[in-house]
């Protein structure tokens, strides 16, 4: 999953850039205090004191703790975990495709809003059958993101996912929902002006009731003739 990986990782980073500016100070104070650069080099090395092993040994050990939880993440960010579902998303001007596949296999566009969502409807249904991704509870969701003409990003904060759609390459990654609900994200690259009218929705329902509403969906989009991933690109 991906999301919480960049804020611990520049801290890691900051973390790293202290330790470092610390030691490099304590350095120049002894070099300028003890006259190191004028003295002649002793052929015998001192006695290492208890002091010196403790200032030796305490970066490495916070290197070593921080590098555990930093790799998990790292292979977190770079681990596609078996899904149960599969959905494709293609990011277009001002509005954004949606593919199922395994085992549902169909699409559909979900077009601009007319109105950016206010904060007193977010619990309100947004109008139409079917222009937002319904999902799952507990399930494992692939999201497959590709770029028809500009950078596009598939960012929905309350699940932690955000992902890049890129022309001629195809990302990658996954969430898993807990509770049931709605939840709401939109395009966090700068690649137009009117963002606040491109969001999206995500609906997180029981595995019952996405049964049935895929079936319908389906059932419908046959009926006009999208039924194929990809279809829901054409024009209207």
């Amino acid at each position: 999953m991906i999301g919480p990986g960049n804020v611990i990782l520049w801290i890691v980073v900051g973390v790293f850039v202290a330790i470092a500016l610390v030691l490099l100070g304590l350095a120049c104070l002894v070099v300028l205090r003890c006259g190191a650069l004028s003295r002649p080099v002793r052929r015998k090395a001192e006695r290492r004191t208890q002091h010196d092993l403790v200032m030796a040994t305490a970066p490495i050990l916070v290197f070593a703790l921080v590098l555990v939880p930093l790799l998990r993440l790292l292979y977190l960010r770079n681990t596609v975990v078996p899904a149960d579902l599969t959905i494709t998303v293609t990011g277009r001007m001002w509005f954004w495709t949606f593919d199922y596949s395994n085992p549902d296999n169909f699409g559909f566009r979900a077009p601009m809003l007319m109105h950016p969502i206010a904060e007193t409807d977010r619990n309100a249904a947004r109008p139409g059958a079917y222009n937002h991704i319904v999902v799952p509870v507990a399930k494992t969701v692939r999201i497959v993101a590709v770029g028809n003409d500009v950078i596009y990003s598939w960012a929905i904060p309350a699940l932690g996912a955000t992902i890049e759609a890129l022309p001629g390459r195809t990302n990658q990654s996954w969430f898993r929902a807990t509770n049931e609900g709605r939840y709401y994200g939109q395009c966090s690259e700068l690649c137009g002006l009117p963002h606040s009218f491109k969001p999206f929705e995500v609906e997180v329902v029981s595995q019952p009731r996405f049964d049935k509403w895929a079936a319908e969906a389906r059932r419908n989009l046959a009926l006009a003739g999208l039924t194929t991933p990809g279809d829901s690109d054409r024009p209207p």
